[in-house]
């Protein structure tokens, strides 16, 4: 099978989120297909001519060829904040208008007149407008999350009135291209269940496929015997305003019920850009531990006793709460922080939807060693036998099947 994969953003290094999912993903389907990259390069996330290189390098140990193309929007400031006029003014969503290209327009154009694909992979909504004039080549569309759902959960935590009157509007046109660009796709991949019922209900009709987020089973993985500090530990970019937000919930409103009980807890973040909220709570509570983007999570987490994640806003599997699981640690979450993973609330993990329970729910696990241990042993089973990328991988293999059939017959006229 030969694959042209169109992707937002350069899958490397596979440091959580797009960027994990999007490297493993690759990586399986190297072993199985002839998968062709192309990509946009973000330059907040490869700053060098060195990085973009050391991509190329990785990428092409499972990639038959690789081409990257810049992202406008965030050439600059100046650049973005056109991408947010032009939106503004626009019925087309931000993420069509930031991934415009007329390079890798013309590319596309040019690969697909002169060498025969099996199928096209568009790994975001935002891509769509690229394979409009090729709808003859079976597609697949991923979902990451709903970005409708995503764009109204996030207004409604936004303080400023611009900010959410803009957020809803964005929530609303990529709400009419979920509905319309998706029916062109012979096969609509989801991260979860819970999307695809969503997407479903949206567009009913629709041909799905849940491939989850997967995590590398045996690169996080549990150290026997090493000792849990009394530490609470999130781990996220917070250049994401998920992420951002999740903590700033977290040490504003959580944390003081938590150290009012436990007063030697630690709380350590981690995550390239904290927030300058962060860094100043942290300078005036010496337990908040503020340690930015670090290279290995896994002896961070590991020496943790429990893993939190109070996130409000989000969409699809949280990639960041596979990866404490497979490394066996107790998971205190939101119901948003852990919607679309398996496993039962008490036995995989403890669910606090408000400060008061969250709180409780880490206190309790605080003060209870087998009952850490217990949560963690049966998350780390969980990972192993429904999220290893190997399991993930022919998940999506299978739905690239279904597509390619689905398109034979419908040209067959059945």
């Amino acid at each position: 099978m030969k694959v042209l994969f169109l992707s937002q953003i350069v899958p490397y290094p596979p440091h959580g989120g797009v960027l994990q999912r999007g490297y493993n993903l690759l990586r399986e389907l190297g072993r199985h297909t002839e998968v062709h990259l192309m990509a946009f390069v973000h330059p907040d996330e490869m700053s060098t001519p060195r990085a973009v290189e050391e991509s190329r390098a990785a990428l092409g140990a499972f990639c038959a060829s690789i081409e990257y193309f810049p992202l406008w929007a965030k050439a600059s400031r100046a650049h973005r904040l056109t991408a947010l006029g032009m939106s503004a003014l626009s019925a087309s969503p931000f993420s069509m208008i930031a991934h415009r290209s007329a390079a890798l327009d013309q590319r596309l154009r040019t690969l697909l007149a002169t060498a025969r694909f099996d199928l096209v992979h568009v790994d975001t909504i935002g891509l769509d407008p690229f394979v409009r004039p090729h709808r003859a080549l079976p597609s697949v569309l991923t979902h990451h999350n709903i970005e409708s759902m995503l764009m109204a959960r996030r207004a409604a935590v936004e303080r400023s009135w611009a900010a959410r009157a803009f957020l809803r509007r964005e929530a609303a046109k990529l709400r009419t291209h979920e509905m319309t660009v998706t029916r062109a796709y012979d096969v609509n991949v989801v991260v979860s269940p819970n999307d695809e019922r969503t997407l479903l209900e949206m567009t009913p009709g629709l041909r799905t496929a849940v491939v989850p987020n997967g995590v590398d089973v045996d690169y996080f993985r549990p150290e026997p015997g090493r000792r849990q500090t009394p530490t609470l530990i999130y781990t996220g970019g917070m250049n994401m305003f998920a992420n951002r937000d999740a903590v700033l919930h977290f040490t504003t409103d959580i944390w003081p019920r938590i150290t009012a009980r436990v007063p030697e807890v630690r709380f350590l973040a981690i995550g390239q850009d904290p927030p300058p909220e962060l860094r100043a709570q942290a300078a005036v509570d010496p337990r908040i531990v503020v340690a930015g983007f670090v290279q290995d999570i896994r002896p961070h987490v590991d020496d943790a006793a429990v893993y939190v994640v109070p996130l409000r806003v989000g969409g699809g599997t949280r990639l960041k709460v596979l990866d404490a699981m497979a490394m066996g640690k107790a998971i205190v979450s939101t119901t948003v922080g852990s919607e679309g993973i398996e496993g039962e609330v008490g036995t995989h993990r403890l669910i606090g939807d408000t400060p008061e329970a969250f709180a409780d729910a880490v206190v309790t696990l605080l003060n209870d060693e087998d009952r850490r241990r217990s949560l963690g042993a049966a998350a780390r089973a969980l990972a192993e036998t429904r999220y290893s990328w190997g399991i993930i991988g022919q998940r999506l293999l299978g739905a690239y099947e279904t597509a390619i059939a689905a398109r034979s017959s419908r040209a067959a006229g059945k």
